[in-house]
């Protein structure tokens, strides 16, 4: 079942970034540009990921179902980190999904959320790479308080 679904993960995922690369007359590339592209096919329609990713199979999953999806999908991809930071600023609230809070450090940390459920993108860098991790789930629900509680 896990290959099964790794194969069609791995066939929904396809895509070519692009950027520029110029050099000036000394010869040294300009600064690559900092907007990626949505790549063509995608896990889930409503999360975007860049153009040019590639999926990590032996470490990703995928769950759906008519009531609910889980998912830990991770990529790999030849962008560096803070392009793929604006790239998820911009994308994840052109598909609905409404930014809670953003932790940069060694790693950068995305918190997202729509009416029904959390997604977490950490971008992790690896040389003049990035490694995308996403983590799907339902919304946690608040406990309720007992009656009498404060």
């Amino acid at each position: 079942m896990r290959i099964l679904i790794s194969a069609m993960i791995l066939l929904m995922v396809s895509g070519c970034a692009t950027f520029s690369g110029q050099t000036d007359s000394s010869g040294a590339a300009e600064k690559e540009e900092a907007s990626l592209s949505v790549a063509k096919l995608l896990k889930f329609d409503d999360i975007p990921v860049p153009a040019g990713f590639k999926i990590m199979d032996a470490e990703s999953f995928a769950f759906q179902n008519d009531k609910s999806r889980v998912a830990l999908l991770k990529y790999i991809g030849g962008k560096r980190a803070d392009i793929v930071v604006e790239f998820y600023k911009e994308q994840m609230a052109a598909y609905n999904w409404d930014a809670i809070n953003i932790v940069e450090y060694e790693k950068r940390v995305m918190n997202y959320e729509n009416s029904y459920e959390s997604c977490i993108v950490t971008i992790e860098p690896r040389g003049g790479k990035s490694v995308i991790i996403i983590s799907l789930s339902p919304k946690s629900r608040p406990m309720k308080a007992e009656k009498g509680e404060k």
